[in-house]
């Protein structure tokens, strides 16, 4: 490499940094700049003024320089909270002691930089390529060093072959005030802004298939840090990763995290569920800061490490509230929630679509900003019965916003007009559409048979803009199977997914997904590149259809997930699959893996042969039931691997995301172990109390860690 700067990405856009840095001299910083080989940003926004730096948290720019040093430019406070003669921000270099770095580029990114050097225009550089890792080889004898880019994070990973030493690895931190360790494990480096945290090591090994953890703590000495390792097998690489992480998310009540959505710009984790916590952390200063009903909604801002909650909000009234599902608006950050409420002082529906609660249980639909501090506007949305969103789901570009969920009242409001405007049975499946600002419900329509549909999933076709549901039916007269790849009921229960156009006016096509058993439909998403949808869930039918070939061709225990993938005209199903072990085994959502096509599942399972679970970051089940994440091939005919999550007691996943930039792969749910692991330098370490918690896990796209 010469002058060039090959530019190394951790958010979608770049802040170039000109200051001058009060962590190291003006001549001195200079210096470095001139060796800059892999320069890169760790979030290119602005830093949260409510949070110190935390997690290897950065909101400046990060180098990887030609001698294989890593320089943070670290922002100050904001200038107008500073003296006029002090500096904005601070330089932290971290250099390998004794160490022979060999930097090279590693994955490369999606994102371009331009560096304008100087007043001679022949040296300045645009278009420069970006890449997600840079290799550092053998820094050490025997010990190899990586460097990822993730979120606002910087991650290296050290890898100790057999023969080498762990206690070789010393890192020299220039620039800082002094180095610490908190009482959670984690390193502490005091800066002029902030104390900047690395969080506490995790480091285990690989043997016959299983991930054996290994004990591993920061040293301390003077301005250099590295690592001790505990009892460990001396034939066998440990691998040392300072930023494996998982967090609990509650208070000393009931808490479960439903859904959870990525931020696409900044990477922070939005997380939604249901608390009865008087204690709920980090709601001051939220748009509800105080617990409110019986049970009240919670949503959550955590950073993409989840090593900081950035902030927190109540949302319901004096009864019972529930949050099932949120999504993010992908230009302006806003956050809507769905889900159901009894409460007749919900706040916010003042000059909503519906401003007052129409029966026993009303659906509401919710509008937050991205920093959860304000409630923009809230509707109810019912008839004079029961009602609940369960899904919800955004189209930008046409200014919509999709619920879906559950009827049992014969006055919906606006089914007129509708694809089905009158009810069929007991309980209806139905899909409403509002404006973005939820003061009008444009239309509605009920989807359903003789006896009973739920809706579980809403998804929007990315090109025709058409509305897909996904969920379970009791009734044989289900509405427009005819024609569908499975035209006619089977089971107790069968799953279905339905194909309505836009406008909420026309069922399209339908079909009926099951055997002779119960099965029923979680979750459902199209696929980037082929176009077809998968649907996910639960079954308990030996003759789930079209199975044959798939990844698991057989049930194994009373109930196993499924997964199956359809034509987005609901006309073939080219493939499905069992996805269990001996026990029960529960799938409660799926998603694509945005960058390498594959499907990843997460649920609950107390099956201890799950498969494929050999090799994942975590080997076996450690409770009565642990959640778990499988990552299966596009045409659903191979695992690749799977893992279990949890601890010691009931453990189940309901929600996963991915983020579009870094892969990285999210993970919540409730938890009730006290032992969930990797919880350890998480923004909450500790269990909050009650019956169970939230839970947030971070996983790479191989579930090896």
């Amino acid at each position: 490499m010469n002058d060039r700067w090959i530019n190394f990405l951790t958010a979608a856009s770049l802040l170039a940094c000109q200051t001058v840095l009060a962590g190291s001299s003006q001549a001195g910083l200079q210096d470095a700049m001139r060796g800059i080989a892999l320069p890169f940003v760790a979030n290119g926004g602005q830093s949260d003024p409510r949070v110190a730096y935390q997690a290897a948290t950065f909101a400046g720019t990060v180098f990887v320089t030609r001698a294989g040093e890593l320089v943070y430019s670290l922002p100050g406070n904001k200038a107008s909270e500073r003296p006029a003669t002090e500096s904005i921000g601070w330089t932290l270099v971290e250099r390998f002691d004794h160490g022979n770095p060999k930097p090279s580029a590693g994955l490369p990114g999606e994102a371009r930089m331009s560096v304008f050097r100087g007043r001679d225009p022949q040296r300045w550089q645009s278009h420069l390529s970006t890449f997600n890792t840079v290799e550092l080889g053998e820094v050490w004898p025997g010990v190899q060093v990586s460097v990822a880019a993730h979120g606002r994070s910087v991650e290296k990973l050290f890898t100790v072959h057999p023969g080498a030493s762990a206690e070789a690895i010393r890192i020299a931190v220039e620039g800082a005030e002094r180095l610490g360790l908190d009482e959670q494990g984690a390193l502490s480096v005091a800066i002029g802004p902030g104390p900047v945290s690395f969080s506490a090591p995790v480091a285990y090994q690989d043997k016959a298939g299983r991930r054996l953890p290994v004990p591993v703590a920061y040293t301390v000495e003077g301005n250099r840090y590295g690592f001790r390792l505990g009892a460990h097998d001396p034939a066998l690489p440990v691998v040392i990763d300072p930023l494996l992480q998982s967090t609990y998310l509650g208070g000393s009540g009931r808490d479960s995290g439903n859904s959870m959505a990525i931020h696409p710009q900044t990477g922070e984790v939005y997380i939604a569920g249901l608390t009865t916590s008087a204690d709920f952390p980090g709601t001051a200063g939220g748009a509800q800061p105080t617990w409110r009903g019986v049970t009240d909604v919670f949503v959550a801002r955590l950073d993409a490490n989840l090593s900081a909650l950035l902030q927190a909000t109540y949302l319901g009234g004096g009864g019972y509230d529930y949050g099932s599902s949120l999504a993010i608006h992908p230009d302006t950050g806003e956050v809507y929630v769905t889900g159901n409420t009894d409460s007749a002082d919900f706040p916010g529906t003042a000059g909503g679509a519906q401003p007052a609660k129409g029966g026993d249980i009303d659906a509401f639909a919710a509008r937050l900003n991205a920093d959860l501090t304000v409630l923009g506007q809230a509707t109810y949305l019912g008839g004079s019965a029961g009602d609940s969103g369960t899904s919800l789901t955004l189209r930008p570009a046409a200014g919509a916003v999709y619920v879906a969920g559950w009827t049992g009242s014969a006055n919906f409001p606006a089914t007129a007009g509708g694809a089905q405007p009158t009810k069929g049975g007991e309980i209806d499946a139905f899909a409403a559409r509002l404006t973005m600002d939820l003061t009008a419900l444009s239309q509605a329509t009920y989807l359903g048979g003789a006896a009973e549909e739920v809706a579980q999933a809403a998804v929007i076709h990315p090109q025709t803009g058409a509305v897909y549901l996904a969920g379970h039916t009791k009734s044989g007269d289900f509405p427009g199977a005819a024609g569908g790849a499975q035209p006619s009921y089977r089971g107790f229960t069968d799953a279905f997914v339905a194909h309505l156009n836009a406008e909420l006016t026309v069922l399209a096509q339908s079909s009926y997904l099951g055997g002779q058993g119960t099965d029923w439909g979680m979750s459902a998403t199209f696929h980037p590149e082929t176009g077809e949808i998968y649907v996910g869930g639960t079954t308990g039918s030996y003759d789930f259809p079209h199975t044959s070939g798939g990844a698991q061709r057989v049930k194994k225990g009373v109930f196993d997930g499924f997964i199956a993938r359809l034509s987005d005209d609901l006309k073939l199903l080219p493939r499905a699959t069992y996805l269990g072990g001996g026990g029960s085994d529960y799938g409660a959502a799926l998603t694509i893996h945005p960058l390498i096509g594959a499907v990843y599942v997460t649920g609950s399972t107390d099956s201890r042969n799950f498969p494929r679970t050999q090799g994942g970051a975590q080997g076996k089940n450690k409770g009565v039931t642990n959640a778990f994440v499988a990552r299966i091939n596009r045409k659903l005919t191979a695992f690749a691997q799977a893992t279990y999550l949890g601890g010691g007691g009931n453990d189940a996943g309901y929600s996963m995301a991915i983020d579009p930039r870094t892969g990285k792969v999210y993970v919540t749910g409730s938890a009730s172990s006290r032992d969930f692991s990797r919880t350890r330098g998480g923004a909450q370490a500790g269990y909050g109390g009650g019956m169970t918690d939230a839970f947030a896990v971070r996983l790479t796209p191989n579930l090896k860690k």
